[in-house]
C-alpha cells in the first residue's frame, strides 16, 4: 500500500486559507501516521479478541460478539460517515472548518442522539430478532456507545478533512488503548458480558471528551460564515446508506449463523440429549453446562467470530487507505482533475490488492496452527477450513471497500449503494440457505465463510466495473493475474511444510509470505515502476499547486 508522498513545501490550499487555516500533514505523512494508528488499533483489537476468550466462558464470549455485530454496523455507520462528510466539505474548502465542524454536532442532534434513543428502546426488538431475550440489557447499555461515536466522529472528521492526520491518528491509538484496558480489565473483574460491553461505554465517554481539547470544538460562528446542515445530511444520507449496506455485509453472517443455530438447537435438542459422546462433552464444557439453545448458538458465533477475527486482518491493514484516499478522490474530483483522480485510484487499489494478500494467504496456507496460536485447540479445529476461505474472501472485501470509498469520494454514491446491495443480498440469502442445512461445527463455520467470501467476490467485480466505467481506472488485469500466481505459489510452499509447533509455525508464515513476495518481484508486480508511479503521482501534485 502507498499513496502519494508530501510535497517539499506545504500544500497551498488557495488564497482563502490564510491564518484561519489549521496547519495541514500531507498525503504521505498521513498515511503514515494513519497507517501506523490502524496498526496500532488493529493490534490494541486482536489482544481484545485474543484474551476475552481465555477470561470468558465461550458462551459468554460468543455473546459479547453477538452484541457488537449488532451495534457495531450503527457505530461504524455514524463513525465513518460522519468522518467523510465533515472531510469532504472541509477538504473542498479548509477555510471554513470551524464552520463544518459547528454543522457537523448540528446534525447529530438530528441524526446520532435520535438514532441511539431508538436503538435503546428497540433493544427487546433486536433480542427477540436473535431468539435470545436475555441480550436485551446488554444491547441497551450498548447504545450508549452509538451516542458517544457520533459527535467524536465529527471532531476526526475535522482533523481528517483539514489534514491533521497526526491529530486523527493520536484520538486512534488513545482510544484503542482506552477500550481493550475498559473491556478487557472489567471482563477480568469478574463482571462478564455487562463488565465487557460497560467497558467499551467507558472509553467512548473518555475519549469524547479527549477530543474536544485536541481537535478543538468549533466555538461561536458567525451567522455569515455558518455552514448550512442541508448538504451535509444529503450527503450523509447517501454516503449512510452505502454504509449501513458495507457493514451488514461484515456481519450479516455472524447474525444469521446466531439466529439460525437457535433454531437448529431447538429442533434437534432431544437427539443432543441422546447423543453424549458426540456433542455434549465440548457443548457442556462451553457453556457451563448448560443446554440452553441459546448459549449453544453463541458457542458456534464464539467459533466463527475467532476465523473472523484473523480473517479481517487483511481489511484492518489496508483500512488507513480509506482515509486517506477519500480527501484526496473528493478534491481531485472536485476540481475536474481526472489524470490525478485516476493515478488515485491506481496507486491505491493494486498495493491494497498486493498488501492484502500478502496477510491472507499466509493465513490460508496453514489456518489450524495459526488459530492454535491465539486460541484454544477446539477454535483451531473447528474453525480452520473457514479461515482458508474467509481470509482469501476478505481481500477482495478490502478491495471492494477502498473502491466504495473512492466512489462515494467522487461522489457516484449511486453506483457504490448498488454495488453493496447486491453483495449484502446475495451473503444474506446464501447464508439463509446453507446454514441450516449444515450440522454445528466445521461443517456450518465453512459454508458460512465460502458463501461471505464469494459474495465478497462478486461485490469487488461489480464496484471496480463502476470504477473503470465512471473513472477509467481499477486494478490492472496484469496485477491480479500476477497476484493469483503469487498466491497458488504461497500456498503450495505452505501446504507441504510440516510445521505445527507455535515457533515453526511463525516461521512457516514467513516463508509462505516470502515465497508470495519473491513471486510478485520475479513476474515484476513490485519493482522500480512502482517508485515512478509515486514520483509521477507527486509530481503532479506539484504542478497542480497542492492538493487535499
Amino acid at each position: 500500500m502507498s499513496q502519494p508522498s508530501e510535497p517539499s513545501s506545504p500544500p497551498a490550499d488557495g488564497p482563502a486559507s490564510g491564518p484561519a487555516a489549521p496547519p495541514a500533514t500531507g498525503a504521505g505523512r498521513g498515511v503514515i501516521y494513519i497507517a501506523f494508528a490502524k496498526l496500532y488499533f488493529m493490534v490494541a483489537g486482536a489482544v481484545i479478541e485474543f484474551r476475552l476468550p481465555a477470561i470468558l466462558a465461550r458462551s459468554v464470549f460468543g455473546a459479547y460478539a453477538v452484541v457488537s455485530s449488532v451495534v457495531s454496523p450503527i457505530n461504524n455507520v455514524l463513525v465513518t460517515g460522519s468522518i467523510q462528510a465533515v472531510s469532504r466539505f472541509t477538504a473542498q474548502r479548509p477555510e471554513t472548518a470551524r464552520a463544518v465542524a459547528a454543522a457537523g454536532l448540528r446534525m447529530h442532534l438530528f441524526i446520532g442522539l435520535p438514532v441511539a434513543i431508538v436503538f435503546i428502546a428497540l433493544a427487546p426488538l433486536w433480542a427477540w430478532l436473535l431468539h435470545d431475550m436475555s441480550k436485551t440489557g446488554p444491547l441497551m447499555l450498548a447504545g450508549a456507545i452509538v451516542a458517544g461515536y457520533s459527535f467524536y466522529a465529527v471532531l476526526v472528521g475535522t482533523a481528517n478533512g483539514r489534514r491533521e492526520f497526526h491529530k486523527q491518528a493520536g484520538l486512534d491509538v488513545t482510544f484503542a488503548t482506552l477500550r481493550a484496558l475498559g473491556i478487557l480489565g472489567l471482563a477480568m473483574l469478574g463482571l462478564g458480558l455487562y463488565g465487557a460491553i460497560g467497558g467499551w461505554v467507558a472509553a467512548v465517554g473518555i475519549i469524547l471528551t479527549l477530543a474536544t481539547f485536541v481537535v478543538g470544538l468549533p466555538g461561536k460562528v458567525a451567522a455569515a460564515d455558518r455552514v448550512s446542515v442541508r448538504p451535509m445530511l444529503r450527503f450523509f444520507a447517501g454516503v449512510a446508506l452505502y454504509l449501513v449496506l458495507l457493514n451488514l455485509i461484515m456481519f450479516v453472517d455472524q447474525l444469521l449463523l446466531k439466529r439460525l443455530a437457535t433454531e437448529w438447537y431447538r429442533e434437534h435438542g432431544q437427539a443432543l440429549a441422546n447423543d453424549l459422546d458426540r456433542m455434549l462433552p465440548w457443548a457442556r464444557k462451553a457453556t457451563g453446562f448448560a443446554l440452553d439453545p441459546s448459549a449453544l448458538a453463541d458457542v458456534q458465533v464464539a467459533y466463527y467470530r475467532a476465523v473472523q477475527n484473523l480473517a479481517r486482518l487483511s481489511y484492518q491493514a489496508i483500512l488507513a487507505a480509506t482515509f486517506v484516499v477519500f480527501p484526496l478522490v473528493s478534491r481531485s474530483t472536485f476540481d475536474a482533475d481526472a489524470d490525478t483522480t485516476r493515478r488515485y485510484v491506481n496507486i491505491t487499489l493494486r498495493y491494497s490488492l498486493v498488501f492484502a494478500t500478502a496477510l491472507a494467504v499466509v493465513m490460508a496456507a496453514n489456518p489450524e496452527p495459526l488459530l492454535d496460536i491465539p486460541y484454544a485447540a477446539d477454535y483451531a479445529r473447528l474453525g480452520a477450513p473457514a479461515l482458508t476461505a474467509l481470509a482469501l474472501g476478505n481481500v477482495a472485501f478490502s478491495i471492494f471497500a477502498i473502491a466504495g470509498t473512492i466512489l462515494n469520494g467522487a461522489g457516484l454514491t449511486r453506483e457504490a449503494i448498488i454495488s453493496a446491495a447486491v453483495t449484502l443480498v446475495v451473503a444474506a440469502v446464501g447464508n439463509a440457505i446453507v446454514i441450516p442445512m449444515c450440522d454445528p461445527g466445521r461443517e456450518v463455520l465453512l459454508a458460512a465463510a465460502t458463501t461471505t467470501g464469494c459474495a465478497m467476490v462478486l461485490g469487488s467485480a461489480l464496484a471496480g466495473y463502476f470504477l473503470w466505467r465512471k473513472l477509467g481506472a481499477f486494478v490492472p488485469l496484469a496485477s491480479l493475474v500476477r497476484v493469483a500466481l503469487a498466491v497458488a505459489a504461497a500456498l503450495a510452499v505452505g501446504r507441504v511444510i510440516p510445521f505445527r509447533t507455535p515457533l515453526m509455525t511463525l516461521v512457516e508464515a514467513a516463508i509462505v509470505g516470502l515465497t508470495y513476495l519473491a513471486v510478485l518481484i520475479v513476474t515484476r508486480e513490485l519493482g522500480k515502476a512502482d517508485l515512478r508511479a509515486i514520483a509521477q503521482v507527486r509530481a503532479k501534485r506539484g504542478q497542480g499547486g497542492g492538493e487535499s
